[in-house]
C-alpha cells in the first residue's frame, strides 16, 4: 500500500504537461515538417516518373528548395522561383538562338547576365533576391548542356520548367493541406513578445538611467527584429486568408517600434552624458519626471494583455503625459537657477525625449489595441488609411563587387573549360556560379563555401552507395525506389530544420540530386560518376576562390564606408527634399546597417558601434527635417538668421568632419539657442508651437553632438 501511494504521488508531481507542451512545440513540429517535406518529395518523384520526365531529380530538388515551415514562405519562394525560372529559360533560348555559333559573344553575354542577376539580386530583399539568383544559374543549367547540340535547347528548357513546376505544386499543396502552419500566427506571436519587451524595458527606470556598459541588454532588446518582422509581414501576403488591414497594422507597429527604439537610445545617450559629467541635480529631476511612466507600466501583468488592460494603459499614459508636462515647467524654472547652460540644455533635451517617448508609446499601444480588436471582431479601433512602406537602400559599392564576383567567376571557369577541353567542366561552371550567386549575402561566405563543400562530399558518398549498391540490388519498381529513398529524404527534411546546417544541407541536396540515379530508367557509369563529381567539387573551389579574390571588405573599411554613408544622408537632409517621411529614414538606415553587418566582417563591438552611429544619425536627421519644416511654416519676422547659419554649419561639418568644425558648430548652436531663448514668443499658438519645436530640436542636436562617441566620425577603431 505504501508503494502504491508513493507511485501515485510521484505521478501527480511529475511535470508531464510541461514535457508534453515542449514536445508539441519543438519535437512534434520538426517531425511534422520532416513528414510533409518527405511526402511532397515522394509525390514529386511519382508524378515526374509517371509523366516520364527526363530528370525527376529536378522536381525533388525543387521541393526541398521551396519547402518552408510556414505556408506563406513556401508560396512566396515558389512564386519567385517560377518567375526566376521563366526569366532563366527565356534568356537561355535567346542566348542560344543568337550566339550559339559565336563563342566570344556567347561568353560575353553570359557574363553580363550573371553579373546583372547577381547585382540586381543584391538590391532586393526576401525571396525576390532568390528569383534573380535562379534566373542567373538557370541559364547555366539549360544552355551549357546544349552548347554542342543547340537544337535540343527547347526540349531541355521545357523539361526543366515542367520539372520545376511539378516540384513547386507538390510543395505548395502539401504545405497548405497537411497541418498547415501560417506566417500570420507566428507574426502575432512575435509581435506579442516584442510588445511585452517594450513594456518590460520601459517599466524599469534602470534600463534608461544606468550606463551603457551596465545595460547593453536593454539597448539590444529594444532594437532587434525590425527587418526580420517586416520580411515575415511581406511574405504573409502570399497566404490564403491574408488580411490587408491586419498587415497594415503590423507595418504601423513596426514603424512605431523603430521610432520608439531611436527615442529610447537618444534618451539613454543623453542620460549617459549627464552621468559622465556628474550633474546629479539634473539626473535626479529626470528620474522624477520618468517615475510616473514606470509606475503605470509596472501595474500590468507579465502575461498576455487583454483589451481592457490596453485601454487602461492608454488612459493612464495620457494622464501621466499631462502630469509630466506640468511638472516639467516647474522643474525647468527651478533648475535654471542652479545649473549652467550645458546642464540646462541636457535637461531640456532629455525631458523633451521623455515626453516624445511617452507619446510614441501611447501611439504604439493604441495601434496594438486596434490590431487585437481587428483580430477578434474584424473591427479596428483605429482607421489606418496611410500605407506604411519599409524602404531599403543598397550601397552601390556592394552591388559593383557582387557583379564583378559573379561575372569574374563565370569567366574564370569558362577559361578553365576552354583550356582543359573537359566535357564535364560545364558542371564546374554551374557549381561556381551557384556558389557565387547564393552565398554572396551571407555574413561569412567562405565559411558557407566550406559547409557547402562538406555537404557535397557527404552527398557524393551517399549517392555512390545508392547508385552502385542499393538501387540496382533492391529496387524493382517505383514503389521500392520510393521506400528506399525515403530515409534520405527524411534526413534532408530534418537538416533543413537546423539553421546552423542550412548551407551544409543545400550542398547535400544539390549534389545528391545531381548524382543519384533517380532516372526513369536506371543508368549509371562509374567513370561518368567520378568525373562529374570531381568537376562539381572543382566548381565549389572556384566559387570559394572568387570570395577570396573579390572581397576587399574588412572591419575597418566597413566602418569607414558606413560612417561616410550616414554622414552623406545628414548632408542631403540639410538641403534636400522635405517630403521624406521619418518611416523611410528609419527603415532605410536599419536596412543599410543590416546589410553591412552581414557583408563587412564586423565583430560584436564594431557592430554595436555602427548601430549606435545609425541611431544618432536617425535622431539628428529627424531633428533637421523638423527644423526645416518649422522654418518653412514660421512667419518671416519670427525667423532668425542664426538658425540658417547653424544648418549650414551642420551640413559643412558632416561633409568634412574636423575638431575645429565641431567646436565652431557647438559654439554657433549655443549662441543661437541663447538668442532664441531671449527672443519674444509669438502670441499666436501655432507660431509659438513651431518656434518652441525649433528650439527643442536645435537643443537636441547640440546635446547629441556633445557625445562624440556615438557619432559616425571614426574616432576609434573598434575592430581590434
Amino acid at each position: 500500500m505504501h508503494i502504491n501511494n508513493t507511485f501515485i504521488v510521484s505521478f501527480k508531481t511529475f511535470p508531464w504537461q510541461r514535457t508534453l507542451q515542449e514536445w508539441l512545440t519543438v519535437d512534434a513540429s520538426v517531425l511534422l515538417y520532416m513528414a510533409k517535406s518527405t511526402i511532397a518529395a515522394l509525390l514529386a518523384l511519382w508524378i515526374a516518373m509517371t509523366l516520364n520526365m527526363p530528370d525527376p531529380r529536378t522536381a525533388i530538388f525543387t521541393v526541398f528548395i521551396v519547402m518552408q515551415p510556414q505556408s506563406g514562405l513556401v508560396f512566396s519562394k515558389s512564386y519567385y522561383r517560377v518567375l526566376g525560372t521563366i526569366a532563366g529559360v527565356g534568356m537561355s533560348l535567346l542566348v542560344m538562338g543568337m550566339f550559339a555559333q559565336d563563342p566570344i559573344w556567347f561568353i560575353g553575354f553570359f557574363a553580363l547576365w550573371i553579373g546583372f542577376t547577381t547585382a540586381t539580386g543584391l538590391k532586393y530583399r526576401n525571396f525576390q533576391f532568390y528569383g534573380f539568383v535562379l534566373a542567373g544559374y538557370t541559364l547555366c543549367i539549360i544552355a551549357l548542356p546544349a552548347i554542342e547540340t543547340p537544337l535540343q535547347i527547347f526540349d531541355i528548357a521545357v523539361s526543366r520548367f515542367s520539372e520545376v513546376i511539378i516540384g513547386i505544386m507538390c510543395a505548395t499543396v502539401i504545405s497548405d493541406v497537411v497541418f498547415p502552419s501560417r506566417l500570420l500566427d507566428s507574426l502575432i506571436a512575435s509581435e506579442q513578445e516584442r510588445f511585452h519587451n517594450v513594456l518590460t524595458t520601459l517599466s524599469d527606470p534602470h534600463s534608461i538611467f544606468t550606463s551603457f556598459d551596465e545595460a547593453n541588454s536593454s539597448v539590444s532588446r529594444f532594437s532587434s527584429g525590425v527587418v526580420g518582422l517586416n520580411a515575415i509581414r511581406v511574405n504573409s501576403s502570399f497566404e490564403s486568408g491574408a488580411n490587408q488591414k491586419e498587415r497594415q497594422h503590423y507595418a504601423h507597429l513596426n514603424q512605431e517600434y523603430m521610432n520608439l527604439s531611436t527615442t529610447f537610445y537618444s534618451l539613454k545617450s543623453i542620460v549617459h552624458t549627464i552621468k559622465e559629467c556628474e550633474r546629479r541635480e539634473v539626473l535626479s529631476e529626470l528620474e522624477s519626471l520618468y517615475s510616473p511612466v514606470a509606475l503605470v507600466l509596472k501595474t500590468f501583468p507579465d502575461t498576455f494583455l487583454t483589451q481592457e488592460d490596453l485601454n487602461r494603459i492608454i488612459r493612464e499614459l495620457l494622464a501621466v503625459k499631462n502630469t509630466i508636462q506640468e511638472q516639467l515647467e516647474l522643474e525647468h524654472k527651478r533648475l535654471n537657477k542652479l545649473i549652467n547652460f550645458e546642464g540646462e540644455d541636457e535637461f531640456i533635451s532629455a525631458a523633451y525625449l521623455i515626453i516624445r517617448l511617452l507619446k510614441e508609446l501611447h501611439n504604439h499601444c493604441a495601434t496594438y489595441l486596434s490590431l487585437l480588436k481587428h483580430r477578434v471582431s474584424g473591427n479596428a479601433s483605429l482607421e489606418i488609411s496611410r500605407v506604411t512602406k519599409f524602404s531599403t537602400h543598397t550601397d552601390n559599392v556592394l552591388v559593383a563587387l557582387a557583379a564583378l564576383r559573379g561575372s569574374g567567376v563565370l569567366l574564370l571557369t569558362m577559361i578553365f573549360w576552354i583550356w582543359s577541353g573537359w566535357p564535364y567542366a560545364t558542371l564546374t561552371i554551374t557549381l561556381a556560379v551557384v556558389i557565387g550567386l547564393l552565398l554572396g549575402t551571407m555574413p561569412s561566405p567562405l565559411d558557407g563555401v566550406k559547409d557547402f563543400f562538406k555537404g557535397a562530399v557527404l552527398a557524393l558518398i551517399t549517392a555512390a552507395v545508392y547508385d552502385f549498391y542499393i538501387i540496382p540490388e533492391y529496387t524493382s519498381d517505383l514503389l521500392t525506389l520510393s521506400l528506399l529513398i525515403t530515409p534520405v529524404l527524411a534526413f534532408i527534411g530534418w537538416m533543413t530544420t537546423r539553421p546552423k546546417l542550412a548551407i551544409f544541407t543545400f550542398g547535400f541536396v544539390f549534389m545528391f540530386m545531381n548524382q543519384c540515379a533517380l532516372d526513369p530508367y536506371y543508368k549509371i557509369e562509374p567513370t561518368k560518376f567520378m568525373e562529374s563529381s570531381l568537376a562539381a567539387l572543382i566548381g565549389i573551389l572556384f566559387g570559394g576562390l572568387a570570395y577570396i579574390l573579390v572581397n576587399f571588405w574588412s572591419c575597418s573599411l566597413t566602418q569607414k564606408r558606413v560612417a561616410k554613408i550616414l554622414r552623406t544622408q545628414i548632408v542631403r537632409l540639410c538641403d534636400g527634399a522635405l517630403n521624406i517621411e521619418r518611416t523611410a529614414l528609419e527603415s532605410t538606415g536599419r536596412d543599410l546597417v543590416q546589410q553591412f553587418s552581414t557583408q563587412g566582417r564586423l565583430n560584436m563591438r564594431s557592430s554595436r558601434l555602427v548601430y549606435e552611429w545609425l541611431l544618432s544619425t536617425l535622431e539628428i536627421g529627424r531633428a533637421i527635417l523638423a527644423i526645416r519644416r518649422s522654418i518653412q511654416r514660421l512667419y518671416s519676422h519670427y525667423q532668425h538668421p542664426i538658425v540658417g547659419n547653424s544648418m549650414e554649419l551642420i551640413k559643412n561639418y558632416f561633409e568634412t568632419p574636423s575638431i575645429s568644425g565641431r567646436d565652431q558648430l557647438l559654439s554657433t548652436l549655443q549662441k543661437g539657442l541663447k538668442e532664441l531663448h531671449l527672443s519674444p514668443m509669438p502670441a499666436e499658438k501655432g507660431q509659438r508651437k513651431r518656434l518652441e519645436t525649433l528650439i527643442f530640436e536645435l537643443t537636441l542636436i547640440r546635446t547629441v553632438l556633445l557625445n562624440s562617441e556615438t557619432f559616425p566620425l571614426i574616432l576609434e577603431d573598434s575592430c581590434h
